[in-house]
Order: C-alpha cells, then sequence, then structure tokens
C-alpha cells in the first residue's frame, strides 16, 4: 500500500479532506497533493505514522498484516521481508 492508496481508503469511510487533515495533523492541501499524487516529496515521518494508524483504526481487519511505518516512510512503498 503506497500513501495514496491509504488515504483513498480512509476517505471511502467518509472523511472529507480536511476532516482527515485535521486528525493527521496537517494541511488539507497536503492531503489534496497525497491523494492526486502530486507531492513531489515524501511525506514526513510523523504524517506516513498517523495516516497508517487511522488507517488500521479505520479500514484493516484486525487479523489483515499492515506495513509498518519505517517501510512507507522510508520507501514511500511496504515492502515484504524475506
Amino acid at each position: 500500500m503506497n500513501i495514496k492508496t491509504a488515504i483513498t481508503e480512509l476517505r471511502a469511510t467518509g472523511l472529507t479532506q480536511q476532516a482527515l487533515a485535521d486528525l493527521v495533523p496537517c494541511s488539507q492541501s497536503t492531503i489534496n497533493a497525497y491523494e492526486n499524487g502530486n507531492r513531489a516529496t515524501r511525506p514526513s515521518f510523523s504524517i506516513v505514522s498517523k495516516l497508517l494508524e487511522l488507517h488500521a483504526e479505520r479500514c484493516c481487519a484486525a487479523s489483515a498484516p499492515t506495513a509498518t511505518t519505517t517501510q512507507i516512510a522510508t520507501t514511500g512503498e511496504p515492502h515484504e521481508h524475506s
């Protein structure tokens, strides 16, 4: 999962960009940029951490494995360990 997917799935739960930004916290324009793939740089560790926390709470089944914050913060994408 990438940051765009996490935001898209969170938004599908009924959150607006502004509501999501308020929960992270960050600006609505930051959420918009990541959701639309317009952000050139990787999100900060604190933004990724909070988005993943919210995603786990609102979108994931309790038994579903999730990417670690470090995986997404360092690569922009989760990766599988062999």
